[in-house]
């Protein structure tokens, strides 16, 4: 190429660059350009009142939000029953598995097999499913399983995980339970990347992997929240020759204590035998030194005076010491004395001189030892003496101002036991079933709730057990209508009553006076017409016990118009409330509240043609999925939806309340936390500024459109408004407010949130990144001007 020819190609390029610069330029121009909108508020115009239990909150039992988090006990895993590797052992010819935890597995073989066929006998002992019958396991990210009796114990199904992806189900579901007591026969046969397994002689499964198939591995075994055993395990190749038969190399016993480790010389080990409580213990051994289990993540206080106990039983001549230390320095320890031979509780007293943030609790066997040691507890004497909350994120509970509050779940409530919550801490038994990064030992039980409740000012609302059999073992044996009844007798009753007697018992001899409660949670996996029937047996024998209830029962999850029209039409003179679920994706913040909107006035034109056209709607878990200023944004549109709804809508309750930052899954919590602070996600915080300005009455403002979200409402004094407002659009938008007849605003002042950023978020560093801050408001001529940045949500408060 000659040099003119190169030169008319760089001018070309330049040219070319210049143009797309340009363009670049108009287009990011005309994004930026703001958009004129105004609106006229008619404070005399009254379209719907707003209850404020709109503005609920849920609490559930998940992700430490309970112990460990709001309740103020230190200790995690305080009985010893979350066993992260679960508790294998042979025992004849059988394996055991022994624990409930999730993720149980036992994995044996070659990783260099390929083509075979597994075969084996399983029972299911207790718990809430079936089994995993793991192939192809090359190591714990890549393999596949067959999860028989998954989800509650409804259904079967293959799940892959790795090498491209994490694990989920593929192929189809069929459904199906595992039952108790019963010994089934499993074949799963692998060929290349085609899989098929029988239960009982009897295909269930079969599915051919397409994409990236695991092509070799070993065998396993497994179980998720249940007990089982095994035997018969087999495995041959496809033309029969035997691979393997008889039972896994020799299981030595391991301390598997989820949150707790071992340290020294000697031994320790999980036992399910004679514990004092519960189902597990510690077993130590030690034949001289020091030995003993420890965890880390304590926030200390120099000066704190952090009270407790242990329960002991066992063989040490030379005593117990608890200790408090950092980088291996004691910094607070108590000698104990030794234990007895049967169990006792040993009380202990630290005052450490130093504060630090992630300091070491250990509790420590000296010399030549045989002990037990169960129920591990300690808190701050100061949160004691105020009731025993963690008081930061208490006061975040408070600030939020909740006028409702649902409780123990969500899914926690399904298998929840309340006579396991109440009486002495080292009493109550764990939870039956691990949910979501917890087994909850029940440190905070009802009378914990119900005192939660007087500190913040709200209501609280109970939701009850029914007994769904993919939650419950004993669905066709125990009492639930009864227990409900009981609880509502503990709650409720007169000090002479049976359960009153109990309830005084435990300190509070008034009754508590529950007005709401509900219907189970997210009953769908039993069936619109199996809920039916549950309902319409629960909800006369709750109202006979205590007429002045109000009920709810569970409606759709997303936009089951379906769900929701059999429960009007069956069971809407039996309840008050019909209580529906939506989590929304984050993407969708603008779109999404609208969206709901039309789906709470289809329901709510169900309940008009409906027996009992007094019904209401109560969205009992709400959110969208993060903590990214998008849930913001979410959070603001779908409170003006539901204040637009307030005719047939009466309640809220956004999910999750709090959440420990150590949490696997779910980061969409309002509050979240570690073991020295907190930080309020968007959601908090424009749910927080939409509270504060919360108002009776919704007037009207006009016109209807969609480039801003707004309401209006009228404070209960008749003169104070105020305008909600959430621009979820790229632009700011220039608005223009006036009043209609000679009402004219004295004053208008606003709150606005605007990071600036969907990805705007808050953290533990920098909790006020998304904050609340003042704007300006100009009256001019009548009218209130201000500016609504882009992708922002405020509220204008209007004094005429």
């Amino acid at each position: 190429m000659g040099r003119n020819a190169s030169a008319a190609a760089t001018i070309r390029k330049l040219l070319t660059m210049a143009v797309a610069l340009s363009l670049a330029a108009v287009a990011s121009a005309q994004e930026a350009a703001p958009v004129e909108v105004s609106y006229t508020i008619d404070p005399g115009k009254v379209l719907n009142r707003i209850d404020e239990k709109v503005y609920g909150h849920f609490f559930e039992h998940i992700y430490h939000s309970a112990n460990g988090g709001l309740w103020g006990e230190l200790i995690w895993n305080r009985s010893f029953e979350e066993n992260s590797g679960g508790r294998w052992s042979i025992e004849g010819d059988e394996v055991v598995q022994a624990g409930m935890g999730t993720d149980q597995r036992l994995v044996f073989g070659d990783p260099a097999w390929t083509d075979y066929e597994f075969t084996l006998e399983a029972q299911k002992t207790g718990g809430a499913e079936g089994f995993l019958i793991l192939f192809r396991e090359t190591n714990p990210r890549v393999h596949y399983w067959y999860n028989i009796g998954g989800w509650g114990n409804a259904r079967h199904q293959l799940e892959k995980a790795g090498p491209d992806r994490a694990r989920g189900a593929v192929g189809p579901a069929v459904p199906g339970r595992i039952e108790t007591g019963k010994w089934h026969r499993i074949r799963v046969r692998c060929a290349g990347n085609h899989s098929q397994i029988w239960l009982d002689g009897k295909q269930v499964l079969d599915y051919t992997d397409r994409r990236s198939p695991n092509l070799k591995g070993r065998v396993g075994i497994g179980t998720w929240s249940t007990t089982a055993k095994f035997r018969n395990l087999k495995v041959t190749t496809l033309d029969g020759k035997i691979l393997f038969t008889g039972l896994p190399a020799a299981l030595e016993p391991k301390f598997d204590a989820k949150h707790w480790r071992l340290f020294g010389p000697g031994k320790a080990e999980v036992e399910v035998n004679d514990a004092f409580n519960s189902h597990a213990c510690v077993r130590i051994k030690n034949d001289g030194g020091t030995t003993g289990i420890e965890q880390d993540h304590f926030d200390l206080l120099a000066g704190e005076t952090y009270v407790g106990s242990l329960w002991a039983q066992g063989s040490a001549p030379e005593g117990l010491t608890v200790r408090l230390a950092r980088d291996g320095k004691t910094i607070a320890q108590q000698q104990l004395a030794p234990p007895d031979p049967d169990w006792s509780e040993l009380s202990f007293t630290l005052r450490p001189q130093v504060s630090d943030a992630n300091a070491t609790f250990q509790v420590v066997v000296n010399g030549k030892a045989n002990v037990r040691i169960d129920q591990v507890s300690m808190m701050p004497q100061s949160w004691q003496a105020q009731g025993g909350f963690r008081p930061d994120l208490l006061q975040a509970v408070n600030d939020i101002k909740a006028p409702i509050i649902r409780w123990p779940g969500g899914c926690f409530a399904s298998p929840y036991r309340w006579k396991d919550g109440i009486g002495p801490q080292h009493a109550r038994r764990v939870t039956r079933r691990e949910l979501w990064d917890d087994l909850d030992i029940n440190s905070l039980g009802t009378d914990e709730f119900i005192a939660l409740c007087r500190k913040v000012d709200t209501e609280p609302l109970i939701v009850v057990n029914i007994g769904t059999p993919q939650w419950n073992d004993d669905a066709e044996t125990y009492d639930f209508l009864q227990d409900a009844l009981d609880w509502m007798e503990y709650c409720n009753g007169p000090a002479d009553s049976k359960w009153g007697k109990v309830r005084a018992a435990n300190g509070h001899p008034e009754p508590y006076d529950v007005t709401y409660w509900e219907i189970d949670n997210e009953t769908w996996g039993m069936g619109v017409d199996n809920y039916i029937e549950s309902i319409k047996k629960f909800a006369p024998a709750m109202r006979r016990a205590w007429p002045s209830i109000k009920l709810a029962a569970c409606g759709s999850g997303g936009f089951d118009l379906t769900w929701n029209r059999r429960v009007i039409e069956e069971c809407a003179d039996l309840i008050d409330y019909i209580s529906i679920h939506h989590y929304e994706s984050p993407d969708r913040f603008a779109e999404g509240p609208y969206n709901y909107e039309r789906f709470i006035k289809q329901t709510g034109e169900m309940i008009a043609k409906s027996k009992n056209p007094k019904l209401t709607i109560y969205c009992s878990e709400w959110n969208a999925q993060s903590t990214d200023w998008r849930t913001g944004l979410y959070a603001g549109g779908v409170l003006n939806c539901f204040e637009r709804c307030g005719d047939i809508f009466e309640i809220g309750g956004p999910a999750l309340f709090l959440r420990h930052v150590s949490a696997t899954g779910w980061d969409n919590a309002f509050i979240n936390f570690d073991q020295s602070s907190w930080f309020p996600a968007p959601n908090y915080v424009v749910m927080k500024l939409w509270r504060e300005h919360y108002a009776p009455h919704r007037i009207a403002i006009e016109p209807e459109v969609k480039t801003l979200n707004a309401v209006a409402t009228k404070a209960q004094d008749g003169r104070t408004l105020y305008v909600k407002c959430v621009n979820p659009g790229e632009a700011p938008a220039n608005v223009s407010l006036t009043l209609t007849g000679k009402r004219v605003p004295t004053r208008a002042t606003m709150q606005l949130v605007a990071p600036g950023s969907l990805k705007a978020r808050n953290t533990l560093d920098r909790p006020g990144a998304v904050r609340v801050e003042p704007a300006t408001v100009r009256v001019e001529q009548g009218a209130m001007k201000f500016t609504l940045p882009a992708l922002s949500a405020g509220v204008v408060t209007i004094e005429p």
